[in-house]
């Protein structure tokens, strides 16, 4: 059994004493050392290892795609933003030029209705002078 168990197993032999409660049985002829289990357990923690190895390959490849996808989307997203923010100056920059165009246009427009008026006023005017009416023979 000290072969079995090595040299640093000896607390487990029983005293060969004569007051020795038990006695260490006799080995068994044909006992050899089991070795098919311990294969057995390698074989399996390898196993794990493998496919942990493989799960761990599998995640990060993920985690490495979401990231790239990620830095894409938020890339795009900041040229979508510029690119807006752009559209909105220009525009306000129209709005405010078509605005300033349409009171000069409004202005021209009233100050043109007034000389028109006066125009009017002035046609009717000389249209009263130089009109000839018929005298009424009621006179």
């Amino acid at each position: 059994l000290r072969e079995y168990y090595g040299a640093g197993a000896a607390a487990l032999v029983q005293d060969d004493k004569p007051g020795a409660f038990m006695q260490q049985p006799a080995a068994p002829e044909k006992h050899d050392r089991a070795s098919g289990a311990g294969t057995g357990i390698i074989g399996i923690l390898e196993v794990v290892e493998s496919d942990f190895a493989k799960n761990l390959a599998q995640e990060e490849q993920q985690e490495a795609d979401a990231e790239s996808e990620y830095q894409k989307v938020t890339q795009e997203n900041k040229i979508t933003k510029a690119t807006k923010e752009q559209d909105v100056k220009y525009k306000t920059q129209e709005f405010k030029s078509l605005d300033k165009t349409l009171s000069e246009l409004s202005s021209d427009r009233e100050s043109t209705n007034a000389e028109l008026a006066a125009v009017l006023e002035y046609d009717a005017k000389i249209k009263e002078r130089c009109i000839a009416k018929p005298e009424s023979y009621e006179e």
